[in-house]
């Protein structure tokens, strides 16, 4: 994965800083671990000049970076990832397709909107801890005939790298992200 410029992390992490993305306590996270830092990138969306230069250095690391594969749309999981999702398809001009964390229970039923079967998706989230919440959209995009071989992220906050390596080789999925936990130090 090309690295970031020093000058493009640099303005990532006093961004993070400026709208109060990282927080630190004591924090029970997704998997049930606890943490010290917690990271609310669900908030951005509330700073929209931050959260516009966010998504454009996201456009164009996913742009300029030729490992990750050519894709037709972009879905997200529930919930910061939704809006990040949402803007990068239009910034990148791609279709979009929402994800929920459990079906509808009424009309359709659905638990993605819209036809993904012979779609090449590219998942917009937030943070990759472990990335097991991840696997569920995985399992239902491929069950919809859609294809998935890339997984962007803003922060990865995996202490170990082998961690990340067995969730891409367990899910068949490469894993890209702007900035590791270790960078907002």
């Amino acid at each position: 994965m090309p690295q970031l410029s020093s000058s493009i992390v640099k303005n990532l992490i006093s961004i993070f800083k400026k709208v109060n993305v990282v927080k630190y306590g004591s924090f029970e996270l997704k998997d049930g671990s606890l943490s010290k830092v917690f990271i609310d990138l669900g908030i951005l969306s509330n700073y929209p000049k931050e959260f516009k230069e966010t998504i454009k250095i996201m456009a164009n690391s996913i742009t300029t970076n030729t490992d990750i594969d050519p894709f037709d749309g972009i879905i997200a999981p529930p919930m910061a990832g939704i809006p990040l999702g949402v803007a990068l398809a239009l910034e990148l001009n791609k279709e979009f397709y929402l994800a929920r964390s459990k079906p509808k229970k009424h009309g359709t039923k659905k638990l993605i909107e819209g036809d993904i079967s012979k779609k090449r998706l590219l998942i917009v989230d937030d943070i990759f801890t472990t990335g097991e919440s991840k696997a569920p959209l995985l399992n239902s995009i491929r069950d919809h005939g859609g294809t998935v071989k890339t997984l962007f992220v803003v922060i990865n906050r995996t202490p170990k790298q082998e961690k990340l390596l067995e969730f891409e080789q367990k899910y068949q999925v490469k894993v890209h992200y702007l900035l590791s936990l270790k960078d907002l130090d």
